[in-house]
């Protein structure tokens, strides 16, 4: 998503004219960028909610997973339109991005609950649907998301409940990736292992023993139902589709 933003902003860069005052050109790239942000970010996960609210009825019990800004959008244009819903907040270890989330719905009085991913299998008797958010979305349909994502999908899945996973467009990528340890960001090693009542220490101070703290996984298109965009609702096969359309000059050079 990162690499779509920079390619906007060096397009935009280079459509300037060479002549233009710096403070001028300072100008139009500001609001350029001002403009990518309100259509790309804000208006995008508006619609985004609408065309999701579409999977919505009353009485579902959703399944989320970690805190993700477009999945809050959605389920505070459900709360406005009276929908009668509950949420399953799932988080995991050392980010406990979830508890962003669960604030948000007690503050908006949404009924809700808040697991732990080695709970899940519980939580996903009751659930309904899983709505997903998305850090990145391959050509080839796969998620890239936080760590944690591809095992709630897997389960869900396997209970043959509906997968929908809401991205905009922007994140789509022009990559493929298949498994998270080819290309993924580590985070802190010592943050799995600073909790309290750890009695690992000797074991970390150990040279045999090694932590490994992944931020991401990939979760296969297979897992996933359905793709909500801005645009619509797509199946993971149309992502490379999708992709073309958006960039028809990279398909021209394909």
């Amino acid at each position: 998503s990162m690499g779509n933003a920079f390619t906007f902003l060096k397009t935009a860069v280079a459509s300037l004219e060479r002549d233009l005052p710096l403070g001028e050109a300072k100008e139009i790239l500001k609001e350029t960028m001002e403009r990518y942000l309100l259509e790309r970010l804000d208006y995008a996960d508006r619609a985004i909610a609408q065309h999701a609210m579409g999977k919505l009825q009353n009485g579902d019990v959703i399944l989320t997973f970690g805190h993700s800004e477009v999945i809050e959008v959605l389920l505070r244009t459900a709360r406005k339109e009276n929908i009668d819903f509950y949420v399953w907040v799932a988080d995991s270890r050392p980010l406990m991005e979830g508890k962003q989330l669960l604030d948000t719905l007690l503050e908006l009085g949404i009924p809700c609950g808040y697991i732990q991913l080695n709970a899940l299998t519980y939580a996903m008797q009751q659930v309904t649907k899983v709505f997903l958010g998305a850090s990145a979305l391959m050509s080839n349909g796969s998620i890239y998301g936080r760590v944690g994502t591809a095992a709630v999908a897997l389960l869900a899945k396997d209970r043959h409940i509906p997968v929908l996973v809401c991205c905009e467009s922007y994140k789509i990528s022009n990559k493929v990736q298949l498994e998270s340890i080819t290309q993924n960001e580590l985070g802190d090693p010592e943050a799995l292992l600073s909790s309290k009542g750890n009695h690992g220490g000797e074991s970390a101070a150990s040279p045999k023993f090694k932590v490994l703290n992944l931020l991401y996984d990939v979760t296969p298109s297979e897992f996933v139902s359905g793709i909500v965009t801005e645009l619509g609702i797509i199946p993971p096969t149309s992502v490379a589709v999708l992709l073309s359309e958006m960039n028809p000059q990279d398909a021209a050079v394909m």
